[in-house]
């Protein structure tokens, strides 16, 4: 078996299992055996909307609380109705085969009545589902301690008694401290330690493959300074493949597409993400004056060595003056406002890693022009009407046949656009090096690039784990690495995936179920959960949580995830501001 039939063997396998957890999905015998993963709906991120259900049958929205930080929600998603305190229907705007699939993301977390009443002071010590709870409150670049919840009634509960997310400003200084053995486990070797570790920690280090993907992006508000010249050429003249293995020696994948290779991801989508100096150096000389520029980047992640060798190559292919390049390097969460404020004054470094297993997800919430920062995740405010509608069309396709495969070709397609606008740059496709000290054992990383926090054991019962500080920690806003790795400790979702095989199964959901073809669904609950306070979880906590998030009016940075939902339009109306670029 060949590399590539490997991949596409993996994707499908986890496709398949996850439309069997559907039950009647997707057009019933005929499309079943076919039946795969992967997109979300159209125009929007992750979801969408759709039309209102009778008013018997219409639940309402968040509690109406005024807060600083939660306006009054006075209306709610028209395609979420209750049907008993265990049961909820979804009702989207187009069909999508792959909806299950996104419920193990965080925006889909249910909420207990306390969050919507002060989301402001709920960041400060969330209160969950999942196998631990918080032990105190955040302590801000300090450490979020959690322990086991021992009412937990989900599947793999906590096997440690104590979880501690020990935070770091720097990665650099994580590596000391696990080496002295003030902390338990680093994930994440830095470069600089990347040669050394193995020795260090003899029988104590691994690496793990993950979905995590690392780019370079321009911004689309900056394109008459960085011209699409300009832009290609800055691509073509990096030699990832080098950098991979003097940088990191081996332990990233240097990246060529956008999507991960283990999801249908290709070696080769067009030329202007390959490496090719002649003709880069040929397109710079053609190009304007660009003049002195900025480099962005979030600190103490390790991401200064491969950067200045990206602009080393950019020296050396491109005659640019490396002196003419400063770096602005700011702590993450100081960087994503940055990034969502539309801030960036030149090339900037961010990373994705999965939502969910499906190349849909590498595309959709990063590069579709409704997903825009700040509501989305699109950094570079791309704006390419063709590649929104071959998403769409890609999503049309997957839910008329349940076969992933019709719509790659229109993601393909996407992508290359993508590719030839050169908006982004992929640089790496992530591996995690992981150490850890005596006494802990059933270490593993999984694909989304977090610890399997309830399979690893302490002699002691106790862990300490790096982690940079969250920008946020509230489901329906937190949308990047370090907020989401603490939340998905802190809650259980109603779909979760097998940390080592990525395969999904119902985690709260007792079943997931379409008998239209992917247009409603109805979800049934485990009985007997509860949240960390004691309150039970119900059908009600998922459609309140939801609600809010989608009500653009409350500013929540995960609002996209519900655009699939019907009403979601009304929730978020135009306004006279548009996005950047």
């Amino acid at each position: 078996m060949n590399r590539l039939t490997m991949k596409r063997r993996f994707a499908i396998a986890v496709a398949l299992l996850a439309f069997a957890l559907v039950a009647t999905a997707c057009g019933g015998d005929d499309t079943a055996d076919d039946a795969t993963t992967t997109a979300a709906p159209e125009a929007t991120p992750t979801t969408t909307a759709t039309t209102a259900p009778d008013a018997t049958t219409a639940t309402t929205g968040a509690p109406g609380t005024t807060t600083s930080a939660a306006p009054e929600v006075g209306t709610a998603l028209a395609g979420l109705t209750k049907v008993d305190d265990l049961t909820f229907t979804v009702e989207l705007s187009a069909p999508n085969p792959e909806f299950p699939l996104t419920l193990g993301y965080a925006a889909y977390f249910p909420l207990p009545d306390v969050a919507l009443e002060d989301p402001v002071a709920f960041e400060e010590a969330p209160i969950g589902n999942g196998p631990f709870m918080m032990n105190g409150v955040w302590e801000h670049d300090v450490q979020i301690a959690t322990t086991a919840y021992p009412d937990y009634q989900g599947p793999n509960p906590a096997q440690i008694q104590d979880l501690t997310f020990q935070i770091y400003a720097d990665v650099l200084t994580a590596y000391p401290d696990v080496l002295g053995g003030n902390l338990d486990i680093l994930n994440g070797v830095p470069p600089d330690f990347l040669g050394t570790y193995q020795d260090e920690f003899p029988d104590r280090n691994a690496e793990f493959g993950t979905t995590s993907f690392n780019y370079l992006g321009f911004p689309g508000y900056l394109n008459d300074q960085f011209t699409l010249e300009h832009r290609r050429a800055l691509s073509m003249a990096v030699d990832r493949e080098l950098i991979a293995e003097q940088i990191f020696l081996g332990a990233r994948d240097p990246a060529f597409s956008a999507i991960p290779p283990n999801l249908f991801g290709r070696d080769e989508v067009c030329e202007f993400w390959n490496y090719d100096p002649e003709a880069a150096a040929a397109l710079w000389d053609a190009a304007p004056e660009l003049g002195p520029f900025e480099v962005w980047f979030n600190a103490g992640a390790g991401h200064d060595l491969w950067v200045d060798a990206v602009v080393n190559q950019w020296a050396q292919n491109l005659g640019l003056d490396p002196a003419s390049v400063t770096y602005q390097q700011l702590e993450f969460a100081e960087y994503l406002e940055v990034v969502d404020d539309a801030a960036l004054t030149g090339p900037f470094r961010l990373g994705w890693g999965q939502d969910y297993p499906s190349p849909y997800n590498f595309l959709f919430p990063l590069y579709h022009s409704a997903n825009a920062a700040p509501v989305g995740s699109n950094a570079t405010f791309y704006n390419n009407p063709e590649f929104d509608e071959l998403l769409a069309s890609g999503v049309e396709a997957f839910a008329a046949s349940g076969n992933i495969e019709d719509a790659l070709p229109d993601y393909y397609a996407a992508e290359e656009l993508l590719c030839n606008d050169v908006n982004i740059m992929p640089m790496f496709f992530g591996k995690t090096q992981v150490v850890w000290n005596e006494g802990i054992d059933n270490v593993f990383v999984d694909s989304y690039g977090d610890l399997g926090y309830s399979a690893v054991t302490a002699d002691d019962g106790s862990v300490t784990y790096q982690i940079g500080e969250p920008a946020n920690l509230m489901p329906t806003t937190s949308n990047e690495s370090e907020g989401i790795s603490v939340l998905r400790a802190l809650f259980t979702g109603l779909v979760g995936f097998d940390p080592e095989t990525n395969e999904a199964f119902n985690a709260h959901a007792a079943s997931i179920e379409t008998e239209d073809g992917g247009t409603t669904w109805t979800i049934t609950l485990n009985p007997g959960w509860t949240f960390h306070n004691g309150d039970p979880v119900t059908a009600d906590s998922y459609i309140n949580a939801w609600n809010f998030g989608a009500v653009g009016a409350n500013g929540q940075q995960n609002n996209s995830f519900y655009s699939n939902i019907v009403g979601y339009e009304e929730l978020n109306p135009p306004t006279d501001t548009t996005a950047a670029g």
